[in-house]
């Protein structure tokens, strides 16, 4: 029996999780970062678009993309990150199907430049996309550490279970992470044609409180974490 999702609400707030296929690396090489950036704001729109405007006339070698400037924007993005095999959103849907419009695009214009790259056909993502729905003031927050602290997976692999032990060196792991959310929250928005930062002001009152909350998280946080997996 397939798994019934729930009703994305305009304006309600969801946690959208994917990753690689047998947990298969996604991102090999800078290269495929930005692609998939690029895809991210290429994508969210509601005008029609093919993949071949998306891999554009040099096919999957390239890497920029130009963004859209016609068709309103499906979702607002809250926040993100992009791990080798796995990535995190928190959306906002703004018409109807706006998540599910997105991730479809997003997804098939991923697989489709990944699997030009590297001469491959089939599937990249294990499945559908996850998805939460954040229905509590409380789990907006946590979710709002949760993605940015994916990014100490590779240096601090027991931080979901056990808390964050090292603030200091947790603090400059998350800050220098390129392809995050995160510095764009405590400081200047990397991501200005992309990301909606201003998500954190409806939960905490300052960019430092912010700060203080992520790097606050115990062994005891993941109750507050429906859904929250690792890669």
């Amino acid at each position: 029996m397939p798994v019934l999702r729930p009703k994305m609400i305009i304006g309600e707030l969801y946690h959208v999780y994917n990753r690689g296929v047998e947990k298969r690396i996604i991102f090999v090489t800078r290269q495929h970062y930005m692609r998939f950036v690029a895809a991210m704001r290429f994508f969210n729109t509601s005008r029609q678009v093919t993949l071949r405007d998306f891999l554009g006339s040099n096919s999957a070698k390239t890497t920029g993309v130009q963004p859209l400037q016609a068709g309103r924007r499906l979702v607002q993005i809250g926040a993100f990150i992009l791990m080798p095999n796995h990535f995190h959103f928190l959306l906002k849907p703004l018409v109807e199907g706006g998540i599910s419009l997105f991730m479809q695009k997003l997804g098939s214009g991923y697989t489709a430049f990944f699997n030009l790259k590297h001469s491959r056909s089939g599937v990249l993502f294990q499945g559908r996309y996850k998805v939460k729905h954040i229905d509590s003031d409380r789990y907006a927050r946590y979710i709002q550490a949760y993605i940015p602290l994916n990014a100490l997976d590779r240096a601090m692999p027991d931080w979901r279970e056990n808390g964050i032990k090292k603030i200091n060196e947790a603090k400059r792991i998350a800050s220098v992470y390129p392809w995050s959310s995160f510095s764009s929250y405590i400081g200047e928005n990397s991501f200005p044609d992309i990301l909606e930062p201003t998500f954190i002001h409806d939960f905490f009152e300052t960019k430092k409180e912010f700060e203080n909350f992520v790097f606050s998280w115990s062994e005891d946080d993941n109750k507050y974490m429906p859904g929250a997996v690792a890669g």
